[in-house]
């Protein structure tokens, strides 16, 4: 029987997330997802938010009282927006026209602002870009802190310090982690531990099909969490040195998967981890049959309460043509129903 831990606050409440070892029909393969959403925000940003609004404490940088921007529509701005809750600081998110709504909702709810930015800049810029600097000035002019995601170091560092570890502890002879990039910090930080650690492990990077960090020719794409649009200029967090291999996955093919976890498995993940549950089926049947059994661990960024307008609801899926039974019927047959089994949950 395990025994329910007390905490002394929030902080201790982000990290040591399950581990769920997800069986498949190859038996030379043992698939592990670290679930995320199991952070109190919801999403492995929470760790970002940490690392980022305790790095700036420590630096003597943020003070009680004091502002905090960031340009995020989505899990970054949840979680800033709760800590800054819970430890007294204002927070602005930095957002477009095109957030979802039930993200914002969510900043709304924890006492967060929200800046609109316009779908289009004068300069020609990218919307990201139009973000990043609205955050900085906004910063400078009311004398706050842009906490900055996508350039500041402290993010990778924070899953350096936590992320990796955990991983480590729980499976310190994996083959394989997989993970998807936005600002490059969760996968870099985490990768460059585990690459320490385990010098067999492979690190693979996934963005969706359309996104721009390993090609300048990119399209638009629905898929929300992960991925860069084409123009916009590229975080610095992201250290593609550490990456293996790089690959691409679809908007249906991460929607329908999403779909098929939530109503088969009873597992109601994000899109980022709807496309690294796809792309670990599509890597595993390639696969030679391998006589030592092999391992991966995928990062379950967040889960699938934030998709419930698009990802979830059938009429948007048809409007956008995005159905499909193939891609179904392909994950029922290398995920057979009713066969995960909770490993671990310190």
């Amino acid at each position: 029987m395990q025994t329910t831990k007390i905490v002394n606050g929030l902080n201790d409440l982000i990290g040591n997330t399950p581990l769920l070892k997800l069986k498949n029909i190859r038996k030379d393969w043992e698939l592990y997802l670290k679930l995320e959403f199991f952070n109190p925000a919801g999403s492995f940003k929470d760790r970002t938010a940490r690392a980022l609004i305790n790095a700036a404490e420590q630096s003597g940088k943020l003070k009680k009282g004091m502002h905090l921007f960031e340009s995020s529509s989505g899990n970054t701005a949840k979680a800033l927006a709760m800590i800054a809750a819970a430890r007294g600081y204002n927070f602005t998110a930095i957002v477009d026209t095109h957030a979802p709504a039930d993200k914002l909702n969510a900043i709304r709810a924890y006492g967060g602002y929200l800046h609109f930015c316009a779908d289009t800049s004068e300069d020609g810029g990218h919307l990201v870009d139009v973000r990043r600097r609205a955050a900085a000035t906004l910063a400078n002019e009311t004398g706050g802190i842009n906490l900055d995601q996508y350039d500041n170091p402290d993010n990778p560092q924070g899953f350096y310090n936590s992320l990796g570890p955990e991983i480590h502890e729980l499976v310190p002879d994996a083959n394989y982690i997989i993970g998807t990039i936005g600002t490059g910090s969760s996968l870099s930080g985490t990768g460059r531990y585990l690459k320490e650690k385990n010098e067999n492990i492979n690190i693979i990077a996934l963005e969706p099909q359309g996104s721009s960090h390993f090609s300048p020719h990119g399209h638009g794409y629905f898929i929300s969490g992960p991925g860069y649009p084409a123009g916009a200029i590229l975080p610095k967090n992201i250290d593609s040195s550490l990456f293996d291999h790089h690959d691409y996955v679809s908007d249906m093919e991460a929607f329908n998967t999403m779909r098929f976890f939530a109503r088969e498995h009873g597992l109601l993940v994000g899109d980022s981890s709807g496309m690294l549950l796809y792309y670990a089926m599509k890597f595993i049947k390639a696969s030679e049959i391998s006589a030592k059994p092999k391992k991966m661990v995928l990062i379950i960024g967040d889960g699938g309460a934030s998709y419930l307008s698009h990802a979830f609801n059938d009429t948007w899926m048809i409007e956008n043509e995005l159905l499909n039974k193939k891609i179904i019927h392909e994950l029922r047959t290398f995920y057979p129903k009713n066969m995960a089994a909770l490993i671990k949950n310190e």
